[in-house]
């Protein structure tokens, strides 16, 4: 596998530990940044150049709707791969996160090779 830079964003460090854990899994070369709260990803965004975005919907600060928000109204980053992490089933947020345009959605528990498709797909590689 290719290495990768990934910017996991989730305010629960348990939930931010079993994302590296799994992405390291099968990209072990990737480099990750990791955020606890959406105005951290932010500023990660605007400092490093990161190849996809891993973000919990609820976080303090700044929803990871609204990081979505932010990332395709922002030049240079609004084509940045989004891949939407969540704890709910509620069809209401998976319509919103489409309409704001994530490139992906997983549903928690996920495994390793859940995460590792949905990268795979949101960067083009063959998994």
């Amino acid at each position: 596998m290719p290495k990768i830079k990934a910017l996991v964003a989730d305010d629960s460090m348990l939930m931010r530990d079993i994302i590296k854990e799994s992405l390291l899994e099968s990209f072990p070369e990737a480099e990750i940044y990791e955020s606890g709260n959406g105005k951290d990803v932010q500023k990660i965004l605007l400092k490093e150049v990161v190849d996809i975005v891993l973000c919990d919907w609820e976080m303090p600060e700044m929803s990871g709707l609204d990081v979505l928000k932010w990332v395709r109204s922002t030049p240079n980053l609004n084509t940045l791969p989004f891949i939407m992490i969540t704890g709910t089933t509620d069809k209401e947020h998976v319509v919103e996160c489409i309409k704001s345009g994530v490139t992906d959605y997983i549903v928690k528990p996920l495994t390793p090779d859940m995460l590792c498709n949905k990268i795979s797909k949101a960067l083009k590689i063959k998994a």
